[in-house]
């Protein structure tokens, strides 16, 4: 949640961007470090963009939104981590459409759909990780259509 508290040095800050270009939205979001990346929270990262990576290379034409959010899921769980928030939703005149992609719904991506595929974890009152892309469905993967880096940023 933002606040008026200024940036302090080995803060994490998770941004949540997008714009609106002829109508349509786009969504975006990246976790940015000040000063250095904190060795603890390397591992938590580095699991979020892997799991952003390997579901991206699943969203396809026919993929079960479900089965896309139980694999991050129980990538998490194995890790120590829930994933709290929906791994994505799709992006048109409204920021948040359907389908939404988490394992309480039951949708498939279609081919030209435009989503998010957005994996992230919270720890309550400390930090999140975020990493959040904006993807067009092809019949055989997708699309990224966000073209900013993943790596860590350092600000």
């Amino acid at each position: 949640m933002p606040t008026d508290r200024e940036i302090q040095e080995k803060d994490i800050i998770t941004i949540d961007m997008g714009c609106k270009v002829n109508g349509y939205c786009s969504d975006m979001t990246r976790t940015i470090f000040v000063g250095e990346v904190p060795k603890e929270i390397k591992p938590i990262y580095d699991l979020v963009l892997k799991n952003q990576i390997q579901v991206g290379e699943q969203y396809k034409d026919g993929a079960s939104t479900r089965v896309l959010a139980k694999m991050v899921e129980n990538d998490f769980k194995l890790n120590g981590y829930d994933l709290v928030h929906s791994l994505g939703h799709g992006v048109g005149m409204e920021i948040h459409e359907a389908p939404f992609i988490s394992y309480n719904s039951d949708a498939q991506l279609r081919e030209n759909m435009v989503v998010t595929n957005e994996p992230g974890i919270y720890i309550p009152g400390k930090f999140g990780v975020r990493i959040e892309d904006t993807v067009q469905i092809t019949k055989f993967g997708c699309i990224n259509l966000t073209k900013t880096g993943k790596n860590y940023t350092i600000i």
